[in-house]
């Protein structure tokens, strides 16, 4: 998996990972989990999951897996299929990426080949939570005056 973020805390080009001392957490292709996921650390989704994701670190959704969620979290990295919502400080969506819903994202990075059906939002302020429109970008231009 090539990764597009580079290593903030270090100040270093290469891949964002996760610090030893995170707890990891996997969640196999044999699974199906419903409800809501909280934690820390790195999560791996290979399997099924419904309902709501709340993660305060990384999240990499594996590319045969079915993500069916609200998802709210720091760091996340999509290769397979998500259906709802997704608010993250960094978002990377993987070629292999199947999403359907809106994405909203601090910092967020789209490989070609991707599939989005939903609106996209990067460089917001932390406090922005409106829904992303297109509309609201029409409502910016000048109207246009008949003669």
């Amino acid at each position: 998996m090539s990764r597009m973020f580079t290593n903030q805390r270090r100040g270093e080009e290469g891949p964002v990972e996760p610090s030893v001392d995170q707890t990891a957490t996997y969640i196999g292709s044999d699974a199906a989990v419903e409800g809501t996921v909280r934690g820390r650390g790195l999560l791996r989704i290979e399997g099924r999951v419904s309902g709501q994701v709340e993660h305060e670190g990384t999240v990499v959704i594996g590319q045969k897996a079915e993500v069916r969620a609200k998802l709210r979290v720091k760091e996340l990295v999509v290769q397979g299929y998500v259906e709802g919502s997704i608010h993250a400080e960094r978002c990377e969506i993987a070629e292999t990426a199947r999403i359907v819903g809106d994405v909203r994202a601090q910092r967020l990075a789209v490989a070609e080949g991707a599939s989005i059906h939903g609106d996209l939002a990067a460089n917001l302020p932390e406090d922005a939570d409106q829904p992303a429109t297109r509309s609201r970008l029409a409502d910016s231009e000048p109207a246009l005056q008949e003669s």
